[in-house]
């Protein structure tokens, strides 16, 4: 409204001076036409036309009107979002992006009656009117740090912001904030599938899936099994790389170090650093095998050895020493293609 304001303002400002003008002018003509003149002269007087200085008030106004309803046109749609602290939120500043583009700013903040929430005042721009619906999400977006990775890096260049999913319903203007960010997007080409196993070990939100050393996915979320017995792990994988997801897909857990020491020597196997630090999952899948599905469901193997990916085959030697389970290598050709998994 501010330039609406100023153009109308100078239409104001430019009427007085176009009628103080014409005042002046009617009064010298007066004074003129006061004068005596002579009954032999003809008095010859130009007809009066409106002055060109007049159009600039019109163009002002014109200029106001338009602009004023422009504004109009374009207000946005105020709503509520309660959040559980105000932290990183900025009236004015703290902007709503929807995939990446600003639809909206933060334009107060209070406290609720009973102190025990935030409401933040938004306006979202009108061209977003129509995802203001009951299912729509809203959450804080913050930068956050680690040795598997940085998330939220646009936070970090730009601010913390207001992360925005539209979702299906009625419409609705008051809506309660996430405490982290939903769990995925379904039409985004990401695959989300389920990892059962007896203990989260030391993975977390954020820790890398490996496929032949190649980060392909990360590690969501996870809970508690429904019957307590173990963890669900929430895998997504990416778009690009969704077709190395197989039905008969293998995954292990490669966190940490792998150290074997025996008389034979010692082995010590470590898949990255942030793998060591941040916890890691790598999986295996048969080319012949079909394509996984969303919410497939997969066990998860507490190492490669254990998920006894390729052919279980049963020795005879004539002697057991120097063999260590799970450390003692198959070779062939100098190359070792198998291990032992255990020997009676």
């Amino acid at each position: 409204m501010g330039p609406a304001a100023f153009y109308f303002g100078a239409a104001v400002i430019l009427t007085i001076l176009a009628v103080e003008w014409l005042d002046s002018r009617l009064l010298w003509d007066a004074h003129e036409s006061g004068t005596p003149a002579s009954t032999t002269e003809a008095q010859i007087k130009n007809k009066r036309r409106i002055s060109p200085f007049w159009l600039l008030p019109f163009i002002a106004l014109m200029i106001a009107g338009w602009l004023i309803w422009d504004s109009y046109q374009d207000r946005g749609n105020t709503v509520t979002i309660d959040f559980m602290s105000a932290d990183g939120i900025v009236p004015g500043r703290t902007p709503v992006r929807y995939q990446g583009v600003e639809v909206g700013t933060v334009q107060d903040i209070s406290l609720s009656d009973d102190l025990r929430k935030i409401e933040v005042k938004v306006s979202i721009k009108s061209d977003m009117k129509d995802a203001l619906r009951e299912e729509t999400q809203f959450w804080l977006v913050t930068p956050k740090a680690s040795l598997a990775g940085v998330s939220g890096l646009d936070a970090l260049v730009g601010g913390n912001y207001i992360g925005m999913m539209p979702g299906k319903g009625k419409e609705q203007d008051h809506f309660v904030a996430l405490d982290t960010q939903p769990k995925y997007r379904l039409d985004n080409g990401d695959l989300m599938i389920h990892l059962q196993a007896p203990d989260l070990g030391s993975l977390s939100s954020g820790s890398l899936v490996y496929f032949r050393k190649i980060p392909v996915g990360k590690v969501y979320d996870y809970a508690i099994n429904p019957n307590k017995q173990g963890v669900v792990i929430d895998v997504l994988i990416e778009r690009r790389f969704t077709d190395l997801v197989k039905k008969g897909s293998r995954f292990w857990n490669v966190s940490g170090v792998d150290a074997n020491v025996s008389i034979s020597g010692a082995k010590v196997k470590l898949e990255s650093l942030a793998a060591l630090v941040n916890g890691a999952i790598a999986f295996d899948s048969p080319e012949e095998s079909k394509p996984a599905e969303a919410e497939d469901t997969f066990g998860l193997y507490e190492d490669l050895a254990h998920s006894q990916r390729g052919v279980i085959i049963k020795l005879e030697l004539p002697g057991g020493a120097g063999l260590t389970a799970d450390s003692t290598p198959l070779m062939y050709q100098g190359l070792e293609v198998g291990q032992l998994t255990n020997w009676i």
